[in-house]
């Protein structure tokens, strides 16, 4: 669906209270480069805290180097998630996520998402992830998608929980420790 201000080859989906936009080349560079821009582009007001915790300059240059590298990924890599206002007033981004990659021979793609401290247990974050599973269940050949989230973490848990993922089980990871993994399946 196409999102005001938002250019019809640009991934997008929108939520009750949520305009989610997938990052192209362009909106990727800005938010590293150009914040002011990026803000700009996006139709929202700038926001000091950006970006949320979990998506740091690294995250945010990996996603700028597979669209350099693989434009034709743009909705597989990086989202920002906008409350919405009145159809012509500056949004707010409030999160950001996305996907790690496009769907692999099996159909399964993975999925993650961190939000502002501010508009965190509003259940924007659950918003966010059915809008992404949405738009997944959407693109040819997403059978599944999957998260991983740390064991202990209990707002997240609770996230994907929400959402309609399923606990697959867990594993340990040499840097995060214990992990939760969770799986959502086609409801087509």
């Amino acid at each position: 669906m196409a999102i005001k201000d938002t250019p019809s080859d640009r991934p997008a989906a929108a939520t009750a209270r949520l305009r989610l936009v997938g990052l192209d080349r362009e909106l990727a560079r800005m938010q590293v480069e150009d914040l002011p821009g990026f803000f700009r582009a996006l139709n929202v007001n700038p926001e000091a805290a950006w970006p949320p915790e979990l998506h740091d300059d690294a995250t945010m240059r990996h996603t700028l180097d597979r669209l350099e590298a693989r434009p034709d990924e743009t909705g597989w890599h990086g989202w920002v998630f906008i409350m919405r206002w009145a159809d012509d007033a500056p949004g707010r981004l409030v999160g950001a996520g996305g996907f790690y990659g496009p769907p692999g021979g099996n159909g399964t793609v993975e999925i993650g998402y961190s939000m502002l401290p501010s508009f965190r247990e509003q259940g924007m974050a659950t918003e966010a992830v059915k809008g992404l599973a949405g738009w997944a269940f959407g693109q040819q050949g997403v059978r599944t998608i999957r998260a991983r989230t740390l064991a202990d973490g209990r707002a997240s848990r609770r996230v994907l929980e929400k959402a309609g993922f399923a606990l697959q089980g867990e594993e340990t990871d040499p840097q995060d420790g214990r992990i939760a993994l969770y799986a959502l399946e086609c409801p087509r």
